[in-house]
């Protein structure tokens, strides 16, 4: 990237009210200092106790999300992924992008969608059932119990948004995008 090009994506980035942008590699410690970076800027800009538990709640599911899902074989045995926090109309958003394996992608979609058309009530109601079902032990891919996309969902003061965009000529993995809107 030249300077130009950098500049422009430094104007862009401000007009769009990022706050924190990280792409690269995901590790626990990564996350760790990722973390505390977003607390200080959430507390620097005075966000409200609960709002800003939302939006940080919101950041680790995603940061987590790309930890132990992001696919590694599509980058060398690394977990590369990208996450941002922005303020944009009275609202946080909170957004990320990792590869995923093509076989999760209709996965992901069947957790993702039922969400979208969810009211929040709906949601925290899953969420509790999630909790005391114990049937996602046969899950082997997830990790968490399916709790993370609830979470971020339950968070959320609009629908979450996701999408999935394949690679023309690469059947092996395409690129998840997330949306989270606090």
């Amino acid at each position: 990237m030249n300077l130009s090009n950098f500049n422009e994506f430094c104007n862009r980035a401000a007009s769009q009210g990022v706050l924190f942008y990280y792409t690269g590699e995901f590790s626990s410690n990564v996350i760790g200092t990722l973390s505390d970076t977003v607390r200080e800027r959430l507390e620097a800009l005075g966000t409200p106790n609960k709002h800003g538990r939302k939006v940080f709640s919101t950041f680790m599911e995603m940061a987590q999300n790309i930890l132990h899902y992001a696919d590694d074989s599509a980058t060398a045995g690394r977990r590369i992924g990208a996450l941002a926090v922005g303020h944009e109309d009275g609202k946080f958003y909170v957004l990320c992008g990792n590869p995923v394996r093509i076989d999760h992608v209709e996965r992901l979609r069947a957790k993702l969608e039922p969400l979208r058309s969810m009211t929040l009530d709906e949601i925290k109601a899953a969420y509790r059932e999630q909790l005391r079902n114990e049937t996602h032990a046969e899950d082997t891919l997830s990790k968490g119990a399916g709790l993370g996309f609830l979470t971020m969902a339950r968070e959320a003061s609009e629908p979450i948004d996701y999408q999935i965009i394949h690679h023309a000529g690469d059947s092996t993995y395409a690129e998840f995008y997330l949306r989270a809107v606090i």
